[in-house]
């Protein structure tokens, strides 16, 4: 997991609503519901929040005798309201459609309904149980896919994840945000050759999408990492100046030779942000390379004194006061750097134990203390919630596991 949860936040936003439910496959809901363009129309205002436009499409939908339709999309109406137990009540008057044996449209959707009901109350078995029943009913239905991703996802059961988000934009051939997660995924594992393919793909099939300059960012990021430069150049070319996009063409530059640009670079970074830890970290790596071992102290102290559990900055920091002869806090910073890298060891075998095993809520506990002691608070909620999520509930339902693939190895170190 990484700092890019804000965007990833916003991913499973979309994969909870994603697209019309009862339209996966042009043709499907018309076959098997005769008010399709009514249904489809209350789902897609739910889903940009329409509130009145859903309501219009519920009372026309009783008005044409489709009593059990109109029952769905209000049901819908009120998860998305956040009246869940409500929700499952109104979902609960649709005649036979949630009985085991029902494999029709309608009860497909009522099991969508309630899957996202419990999904939105944090009960994950259920809304587990509640999505592969709707899939055992049409097994190509893109919208449960995109919520069963949404859920492994947040229980931090990423393979079962993966197959369901590259299951959805197999459905989805046009939409291009199941490859932009699975770019993050990718990306926060350190499977940084599969991340450039998932990335470049979101951006061929949406080239003008809403968050394409943290795509490309991203993706530019990945290519560094990988020594790609001139490639990584060639995709922060499609985007303006900023702090994020300037480090990562310093970085660029400063491996290709070219000190001075890098050197610009950086000054405009830190004119702009003077804590940006990327900027400081090369201010002081270049003076430390010019052999000005005293010019790079200031920097990478400030790196320090603005993100002291950054283990780069206190190794770094340690190599300039060893070059002014100051052994002792050369030391001290050496230890910490030890430390914390240590720790951060510790935390990336520990996600592949959260891996290894989907349904432990021990495992995510333990993430979440880790986390806090790397002052990563945002780290700490999404463990301490992926824990509630598989934690046994008090009627002993199992926790959500997918299917165990082989997993990519974690990233050790950021």
């Amino acid at each position: 997991m990484s700092s890019r949860r804000g965007a990833t936040v916003l991913l499973l936003a979309w994969l909870v609503t994603g697209q019309t439910a009862g339209c996966h496959r042009p043709g499907v809901q018309e076959a098997k519901i005769e008010p399709g363009r009514l249904v489809r129309q209350g789902w897609d205002a739910v889903d940009r929040e329409d509130a009145e436009a859903a309501r219009e499409a519920i009372r026309r939908l009783r008005a044409t005798g489709q009593s059990d339709l109109a029952a769905v999309l209000q049901a819908r109406l009120l998860v998305a309201r956040g009246f869940f137990q409500p929700a499952l009540d109104v979902a609960a008057t649709v005649a036979g459609a949630g009985q085991p044996q029902a494999d029709t449209e309608l009860a497909r959707l009522v099991r969508l309904v309630r899957g996202e009901a419990a999904y939105r109350m944090r009960n994950y078995p259920v809304a587990e149980r509640e999505y592969l029943a709707s899939l055992r009913i049409d097994p190509e239905a893109a919208d449960a896919h995109r919520q069963l991703a949404a859920m492994y996802y947040d229980a931090g059961v990423i393979p079962a994840s993966i197959r369901h988000l590259e299951e959805t934009a197999r459905l989805a051939p046009s939409d291009h945000r199941p490859h932009r997660l699975l770019g993050l995924i990718h990306n926060d594992y350190e499977r940084y050759d599969d991340a450039v393919g998932f990335y470049e793909e979101s951006l061929r099939r949406r080239p003008d999408q809403a968050d394409r300059d943290e795509v490309l960012t991203e993706l530019a990021a990945c290519q560094v990492k990988l020594r790609r430069h001139r490639d990584a150049l060639a995709t922060l070319g499609e985007l303006g100046s900023g702090n994020a996009p300037d480090v990562l063409r310093a970085e660029c530059h400063l491996a290709m030779g070219q000190r001075e640009q890098a050197r610009r670079l950086v000054d405009d970074v830190l004119r702009r942000n003077p804590d940006d830890l990327g900027a400081l970290l090369l201010d002081g790596e270049v003076r430390l390379e010019d052999g000005d071992p005293a010019g790079a102290v200031d920097p990478l102290a400030r790196a320090v004194a603005a993100h002291p559990r950054d283990y780069r900055a206190r190794l770094k920091l340690a190599q300039a006061y060893g070059g002014c002869a100051r052994e002792a806090e050369a030391d001290g910073e050496r230890a910490e750097a030890e430390r914390i890298r240590s720790v951060r060891r510790a935390f990336a075998d520990l996600h592949q134990a959260a891996w290894d095993a989907p349904g432990d809520a021990e495992v995510r506990r333990k993430l979440a203390a880790m986390a806090a002691e790397l002052g990563r608070p945002d780290l700490e909620k999404v463990w301490l919630e992926a824990a509630a999520a598989v934690a046994v509930t008090a009627g002993g339902t199992t926790p959500p596991t997918g299917t165990p693939d082989a997993a990519p190895a974690p990233a050790a170190e950021r």
